[in-house]
């Protein structure tokens, strides 16, 4: 599931983590039921915010619906919001807003020499945007073609400065629209200004972790990273992540809002959370071994640290289903940890021939 916001479920307690998961299986439901199920692939994580946000503006409790077992939720069925609610149907513009200008960001990057060329990732996006733009703009809400206008300058604006403020500019000024548009479908208007500037400083926060987590594989593949086009260090990147998380802060506190302990929890925490993930993660091994790191392990490491599962499963098949794990010294991938073979001559048998495949005691 994509988007910056992924709250903790145990940070969260057992009723706002209820409350959350009707919100996120109601967009999913909302999704499959108006587009088709191909559409839930569209689920994004920052759309269900909004529904939380339209639902805290309000002031009463979304409307809900009984929902049957799901594979995600363990087979158990579940009360959702219900896809007629305004919260879940600007949720779903958002998400399948979202997808359109990802699409046609792929395509314009393969045109205009952004990134790698790849013919799949061409066509991908040739068949996927259209449909994705239909269906945005069939659900109604906010203006999704000026939206999805904005965005499209997105590659333009990549080919022709190197101002991160210029260049974060599109996604901020589309979040902006989105957030101060739950104002309107909440009806209360007088959150409308600081919502916008609340959506865009949003924005600019979403594009800016984006550069951060695709700050390395960007220079290995050759694409364009604004965060290297502009001369930002990552550091950098995140103090103006957390200087916007402050204002947003600030902003918050003016809105007329009812029960938001959810919302407070999704959005303020949420992106602190983010942030600090990306503060404390290590993407390089630094020049000198580090004083708690083993002296008989080599030094560097031939994988960057704080690898996800992706990155572990393949080098951890190929050591232990091809034979190293069981006969050299070896990096387990799983631990991060140097590792002794698993078998020697000395495990099979008593003699000292130092052969484990002659085990039989016989000279055949």
């Amino acid at each position: 599931m994509f988007g910056v916001l992924s709250p903790c479920r145990h940070r969260l307690g057992d009723e706002l983590t209820a409350q959350w998961r009707a919100h996120m299986c109601g967009l999913c439901l909302a999704l499959r039921d108006g587009h088709g199920h191909l559409a839930r692939l569209t689920t994004n994580t920052d759309a269900v915010m909004i529904s939380i946000l339209t639902e805290a503006q309000r002031g009463i409790e979304a409307s809900t619906t009984r929902a049957g077992r799901c594979p995600l939720r363990g087979m158990r069925p579940a009360t959702v919001v219900a896809a007629a609610d305004p919260g879940i149907r600007l949720a779903a513009t958002a998400s399948l807003t979202l997808a359109a200008a990802k699409a046609g960001d792929v395509g314009a990057e393969q045109q205009l020499g952004l990134a790698p060329p790849s013919r799949i990732a061409t066509l991908a996006a040739r068949a996927a945007s259209p449909l994705l733009r239909r269906s945005a703009a069939a659900d109604g809400g906010p203006d999704v073609d000026t939206i999805l206008a904005t965005l499209d300058r997105q590659a333009e604006i990549e080919c022709t400065t190197t101002c991160l403020d210029e260049l974060t500019g599109p996604t901020a000024q589309a979040c902006a629209e989105v957030f101060a548009a739950t104002a309107d479908a909440a009806d209360v208007p007088a959150n409308r200004a600081d919502l916008a500037t609340m959506g865009s400083d949003f924005g600019r926060i979403a594009h800016l972790l984006d550069a951060v987590d695709d700050y390395h594989s960007d220079a290995l593949a050759g694409a364009f990273n604004p965060l290297r086009a502009s001369g930002t260090d990552v550091d950098s990147a995140l103090s103006d992540c957390r200087r916007l998380v402050t204002a947003i802060g600030t902003r918050y506190t003016r809105l007329h809002l009812g029960d938001d302990r959810l919302l407070r929890a999704v959005l303020l925490d949420g992106l602190r959370h983010a942030i600090a993930q990306r503060t404390h993660a290590r993407t390089q091994w630094p020049p000198y071994r580090p004083p708690e790191y083993p002296q008989s392990w080599p030094y560097p490491p031939p994988f960057p640290p704080n690898r996800g599962f992706a990155d572990r499963i393949g080098p951890f098949l190929a050591s232990a289903c091809m034979g190293k794990a069981c006969c050299a010294d070896h990096w387990n991938h799983c631990s991060d940890k140097f590792k002794e073979p698993c078998c020697d001559g000395s495990d099979c048998c008593d003699c000292d021939c130092g052969d484990c495949c002659d085990c039989c005691g016989c000279d055949c």
